[in-house]
């Protein structure tokens, strides 16, 4: 196999912020199900230097589909009754410890505002948010923040709502382009104007990204507004071209993968987790060669069966608890993920790179001596590569999701 690299260093991409996952209910309840010492070893699992080296996290505000069950903050309009309690037996623990090992840049994302806001008042199956309450969603997501910041647990950014366009079986809201502009730009712009929080939109599917962007966005969105940028998941494909138009036509705003993962039919097997590594690979690489900022995955411990989810809604995890429950596998994804952010640090000055191969990714780096470029393979088999790379060329064995770094000669 022959692949052409190309380096497009007149395109500068910003600086790679690095990766994050979700702490969800259910990773706080698997989470403590594990000794102290396996606990700490998790998180240096995720968080130290010799790890993931996570930098981002991302966190619920309110209930969603990995939780025990449902629950709310409130139930009234007034917010007289709202209260973080729920949380102190599982998430809030979980959280601190993490913070106590090193700050993290947090998303937090509500699935469903409180049932008491909506037209009906449900927190499943969508609904909407009732118009007449917009100042009150505002002020209960102000009450949040706080209540969590009281806690230690200071949050970076904020979604007005996770899948907007999706009506669930479990906790959703569905909100036009507009309801969804004059929340974020209106009332919550306004409510948190005395607050360092800033505003990420979308927080949905990448297929109309471009569409998105250009209904969403305004002259009001940029890195030094309330408005900062856009997110997006991954669960209707990859579609760079999408991003990478975007990025054209927004250079300044942040452009943050919010959420991925892969479902779990079953329990867990090694070569499913594999496959599922794979594309991972294809996701990560394709969303920082279009403009990506920081990636942060979906719930990072689930169970050997893929939950708790009280939806049933099991899916894959890079950590997962052992059938025992009282330790945990690092699993392929995990793998693949480390041997990534090994090679790709936080930090790292993304170059766009462009390549022409299905079978084998890159990206591209600057350095003060250059360029690097990393390259995996994500064909399911071994792969003789000769790679070509501005005039220089090396020939590479890859195996099954093996990953390399290449140094062309300058």
């Amino acid at each position: 196999m022959s692949i052409d690299i190309k380096i497009c260093k007149d395109l500068e991409l910003g600086t790679w912020q690095g990766m994050g996952g979700a702490i969800t209910e259910a990773v706080a309840y698997n989470f403590a199900k594990l000794s102290p010492a396996k606990q700490q070893k998790l998180l240096d699992a995720y968080y130290g230097k010799n790890g993931l080296d996570y930098r981002w996290g991302r966190i619920s505000i309110g209930s969603n589909d990995f939780c025990l069950k449902p629950f709310e903050y409130t139930k009234r309009t007034d917010l007289n009754d709202f209260s973080i309690e729920h949380d102190q037996q599982w998430l809030l623990p979980m959280l601190q410890k993490i913070v106590q090992q090193k700050p993290l840049k947090f998303i937090a994302s509500p699935w469903s505002p409180p049932s008491c806001l909506k037209v009906i008042p449900k927190l499943r199956f969508g609904g909407l948010l009732a118009p007449w309450n917009y100042a009150r969603y505002a002020k209960y997501i102000h009450k949040w923040l706080d209540a969590y910041a009281n806690h230690d647990i200071k949050v970076k950014y904020l979604t007005p709502q996770n899948e907007p366009r999706a009506i669930q079986p479990w906790e959703s809201c569905f909100f036009s382009y507009n309801a969804q502009k004059k929340p974020a730009y209106k009332f919550l712009a306004n409510e948190l104007r005395d607050t360092d929080v800033q505003i990420l939109l979308w927080d949905h599917n990448k297929k109309h990204l471009a569409e998105v962007a250009d209904r969403l966005i305004t002259e009001e969105c940029g890195s030094d507004k309330k408005v900062a940028g856009i997110c997006y998941h991954w669960y209707n494909g990859t579609f760079p071209e999408q991003m990478w138009e975007v990025h054209q036509k927004h250079p300044d705003i942040l452009m943050i993968s919010s959420e991925m993962c892969c479902g779990a039919k079953h329990p867990y097997d090694e070569q499913d987790w594999k496959y599922a590594a794979k594309l991972y690979y294809r996701e990560l690489f394709a969303d920082i060669n279009s403009g990506t900022n920081a990636w942060i995955d979906w719930n990072m411990l689930l169970s050997w069966q893929g939950g708790p989810s009280h939806c049933k809604n099991y899916v894959k995890s890079p950590v997962i608890l052992t059938e025992a429950e009282d330790d945990f596998v690092l699993t392929p994804i995990y793998d693949a993920l480390k041997k990534f952010a090994k090679l790709f640090p936080a930090g790292s000055q993304i170059v766009r790179c462009e390549y022409d191969s299905d079978d084998v990714v890159a990206v591209a780096r600057k350095t003060k001596a250059g360029y690097e470029v990393v390259v995996a393979n994500i064909s399911g088999q071994t792969q003789v590569v000769d790679v070509a790379i501005a005039g220089h060329k090396k020939q590479l064995s890859l195996a099954e999701l093996d990953i390399q770094k290449i140094i062309p000669q300058r």
